[in-house]
């Protein structure tokens, strides 16, 4: 083998049955309203068992469905296999990707195109949640999956310092400092980590943990096979399980051997580094290799010791070890360097960084093997850190958003529009996760109001505010705003019908950029820059159409003179500041023109997000007014704005959108 490393230290991954890989369509559909996570992994499923398998095959107890795709792909169609209830491992094609080095490579546009391509076929073929997140477990990633529309909610779970591996080349680390910037969420694995990228970026730590069930099953007492005559009677028995690599401290532990022959000491790992080789000459360590993960609880138990032998490299300490997790799950003690991360174990932990003094703390360390109050608080600290906890706080992080409070203004006798409108933020899936929808009727007959009342009570995200009479548009909205208590607020037309990833899109716009002050959608039907040609028979088919558009614009937005308020979102904080919609402007027209000055005059911009849609019927309400009403309604409100701010210039459309990140994008 390379390097002179023997083929039975290498690692050797499980291989799956042939039988269990199918196609997209054998995947069941969701249950209930949880959103689909795509995980790109870091590592093969089959690899090694560590935090990427854990996390999420406990999300996915959580009733979440989690689609693991790994960076080795079929040379013909998409794959899929059932790996655990709820958990789907993917190999997509590689059609157009032929050639990509996992890890290391950087696509073409044409590779990024393609799985891009890829990527859509899965969703639709397992018709993903209208809402889903993406979980990102290295920077090879993030040239492939920053083209996503904003339906696909990126997190970028940071476990490694990958600066601190001697193979990382410097576009990876630029890949990563680019993705810390633009994911929507950032998640760590250790206070190392979260102090290195914490003033970059908003990061939350989720530590690792203990696959409980796994390792506190007290009945797994017999040796493994493999073990059989390798154990020393009468040796203080000292153990290790995991990766035998670049950072395995050799001539610690080479020392610890040769000055303690009443040592017997059983490595457990794939040996990927040649100085570890050395420690099989001795006659008191033995290397196994990599072992199932199915026996490590089984060999933990016939040890005295466990250790952690590592140099205290950059990569080490942002280690967050699971194997310290495993180690207390099943009552052992452990004997480790002085790694950070360890520091919060107190005394449950013993420390040394010379051969001298790791030796003692071994002697010291193997008593406790038969102390059973020792053995219970290693037990209890396993279970308070299980791998079910950090599932719950990385989900958790991952729905995370300030409060947007979304105001919709009724008027009239028809409330199919409406309902439509409701139906497309609260009835297809959850598309923000801290939603409040203030519906405010201007006025209706008691028919209707019993069906906005019967509406309301269906869904406690909806508040339904009754003015009793016909305010006006401006009016109508700010009692919508006042009774809001979100933290960013959406004014939206009740003859709208938004995509999936339009909320999200407008909020980050907001949460980025503290020089906007005003954000709206790209849309089908309006009289400004905002309006684009797109083409769509229904709604379902726009949604797809609204994620074309906005595939390869993610983070994009354009300066425009005027947000129409058909569907706009601000600030609560600005409009508290510089006021809500002037009220002078009677039943409606011009009321945005004359808001969007008084914004700009406050030194903010009005923007067009290029990476939300959202698909306008157009002025349901004002399409009852008789035309000649219209018309001095709109002579008559110009000239209120134009003595207040000057000439009115008229609203004008676009020649083109500003360029996509990918090929074949509009």
């Amino acid at each position: 083998m390379p390097g002179g490393i023997p083929r039975a230290l290498t690692f050797s991954p499980v291989q799956a049955q042939p039988a269990a890989t199918r196609g997209y369509a054998s995947v069941p559909g969701r249950e209930g309203d949880k959103p689909d996570i795509f995980v790109l992994s870091i590592i093969n499923w089959d690899f090694r068992i560590q935090r990427p398998q854990h996390l999420a095959t406990r999300m996915a107890a959580e009733g979440n469905r989690v689609f693991f795709i790994e960076m080795e792909q079929n040379p013909r169609e998409g794959t899929v296999r059932e790996v655990a209830p709820g958990v789907h491992v993917v190999r997509l094609p590689n059609r157009g990707m032929r050639g990509l080095q996992s890890y290391t490579g950087v696509p073409t546009p044409a590779q990024a195109r393609a799985w891009i391509d890829h990527f859509h076929a899965l969703a639709d073929a397992v018709a993903a949640s209208p809402v889903s997140h993406v979980v990102i477990e290295h920077p090879y990633w993030w040239n492939l999956a920053r083209h996503l529309s904003p339906e696909y909610q990126i997190t970028f779970d940071c476990m490694d310092d990958i600066g601190g591996f001697s193979n990382t080349e410097a576009h990876v680390l630029e890949a990563e400092l680019d993705m810390i910037a633009r994911a929507d969420k950032m998640v760590v694995s250790s206070q190392y980590l979260h102090d290195k990228f914490g003033p970059m970026r908003d990061v939350v730590m989720v530590r690792n943990g203990t696959d409980v069930s796994h390792f506190i099953d007290d009945t797994q007492t017999q040796a493994p096979g493999w073990l059989a005559g390798k154990l020393k009677p009468g040796a203080i028995r000292v153990g290790y399980v995991g990766a035998i690599a670049e950072w395995f401290h050799t001539d610690l532990l080479e020392a610890v051997a040769r000055t303690n022959p009443d040592f017997d000491i059983h490595l457990c790992g794939a040996v990927t580094a040649e100085p570890p080789l050395r420690l099989g000459n001795l006659p008191n360590v033995t290397l196994h290799g990599e072992i199932p993960y199915g026996d490590v609880p089984a060999f933990h138990r016939q040890m005295d010791v466990l250790i952690i032998p590592f140099q205290l490299l950059p990569i080490i300490k942002a280690c967050d070890p699971v194997k310290f997790y495993e180690y207390s799950a099943v009552m052992r003690p452990t004997v480790s360097t002085s790694l950070p991360e360890l520091d919060r174990a107190g005394d449950l932990v013993f420390r040394a960084d010379d051969a001298a003094s790791f030796a003692a703390q071994i002697r010291r360390a193997a008593p406790l093997a038969r102390d059973a109050g020792f053995g219970q608080r290693l037990r209890q600290y396993a279970l308070d850190n299980a791998w079910s906890f950090r599932a719950s706080d990385m989900l958790a992080e991952m729905r995370r958003e300030p409060k947007l409070s979304v105001i919709v203004l009724h008027y009239g006798a028809d409330t199919d529009m409406t309902l439509a409108t409701l139906h497309a933020m609260l009835g297809r899936g959850e598309i923000y996760p801290n939603l409040e929808v203030v519906l405010v009727d201007n006025g209706s007959t008691p028919e209707v109001l019993a069906i906005l009342r019967a509406r309301a009570a269906q869904d406690d995200r909806i508040v339904l505010v009754e003015n009793g009479e016909n305010l006006g548009f401006a009016r109508g909205n700010n009692r919508g705003i006042e009774a809001a208590t979100g933290e960013f607020i959406l004014l939206l037309n009740n003859d709208t019908f938004l995509a999936p990833g339009a909320l999200l899109a407008m909020v980050r716009h907001l949460q980025r950029n503290p020089e906007i002050g005003i954000v709206g959608p790209m849309t089908n039907n309006i009289g400004n820059e905002a309006r684009i040609e797109i083409a769509y028979a229904d709604m379902e088919d726009m949604v797809r159409a609204a994620r074309d558009l906005a595939t390869g614009h993610r983070g994009q937005w354009t300066p425009i003179p005027v947000c129409a308020y058909f569907c706009a979102m601000f600030r609560r904080a600005d409009l508290d500041r510089l006021g809500h919609l002037p009220e002078i402007y009677g039943r409606g027209m011009f009321e945005d023109d004359d808001h969007c000055a008084t914004f700009r005059q406050a030194g903010l911009v009005t923007a067009l997000a290029e990476d939300a849609f959202c698909h306008h019927h157009l002025s349901a309400s004002f399409d009852a007014l008789p035309s000649g009403e219209k018309q001095q309604l709109f002579e008559r409100n110009r000239a209120l704005f134009e003595d207040r701010w000057g000439k009115w210039v008229p609203h004008r459309y676009r020649d083109a959108r500003p360029p996509a990140s990918l090929p074949g994008a509009r």
